[in-house]
């Protein structure tokens, strides 16, 4: 177990983890290390609104993808409405080329559960007691869309896919041209941060995005 660089690191950095969150605990009693216990969610004053019972368990390449995460307790149904994974139970956090790119960021296990996993039980929090979501993905495709749109600022999907493809052809308008979108500014001015953003992804893996999003 305690070969592989990922687990390695997910324990390497625990200490930091608990420091900033002390309900959570260290297991390396199992298959994989785990930090689990109890997450409060507090607002801005320090009161606590909510506790969550999780685990929280070390990804094999950990930190190039995140840990796996799992309410333990009952209080969230295990279903994708709810975005709980039928198959094993773990939370859907992202979409997953949010998930890479977050990671590639630059990631600790400190800054996953403040960035991650807190925003995630929050928006759980606010689902069960006023019944829907705050901000909510879609499921599949259409959440990894959601996300294309956030990032280049349109409801254009034709758009999204023009930016995609000149990335996974590696090219880039220089910041002085006019904007691909079409929009008369200059693309430093315009969708020049929207590609900042999505070159953390390789050319295949936007490819692979671009056929899930434009399928056949």
């Amino acid at each position: 177990m305690l070969s592989t660089n990922g687990y390695q690191n997910f324990l390497s950095q625990a200490a930091d983890c608990q420091a900033a969150f002390p309900g959570l605990h260290l297991q390396i009693d199992v298959e994989v290390p785990a930090l689990s216990g109890t997450i409060a969610l507090q607002d801005e004053q320090g009161n606590t609104l909510d506790t969550y019972q999780i685990s929280i368990q070390a990804s094999s390449d950990f930190p190039m993808s995140f840990p796996l995460v799992f309410e333990t307790a009952g209080q969230i149904p295990r279903n994708y409405d709810w975005h709980v994974y039928e198959t094993d139970g773990h939370c859907c956090l992202k979409t997953l080329p949010e998930e890479i790119i977050a990671c590639r960021k630059g990631m600790t296990l400190r800054s996953f559960v403040q960035d991650e996993v807190l925003p995630y039980f929050f928006s759980q929090t606010f689902r069960r007691i006023n019944g829907y979501f705050l901000q909510e993905r879609a499921h599949s495709n259409r959440g990894w869309l959601e996300y294309f749109q956030e990032v280049f600022r349109t409801a254009n999907d034709q758009l999204i896919v023009q930016g995609l493809t000149l990335l996974a052809r590696g090219q880039r308008p220089s910041r002085t041209e006019d904007c691909f979108c079409g929009s008369g500014q200059k693309f430093r001015k315009c969708h020049r941060n929207s590609l900042d953003e999505l070159s953390l992804l390789q050319p295949e893996e936007i490819r692979q995005i671009l056929s899930r999003l434009r399928p056949g």
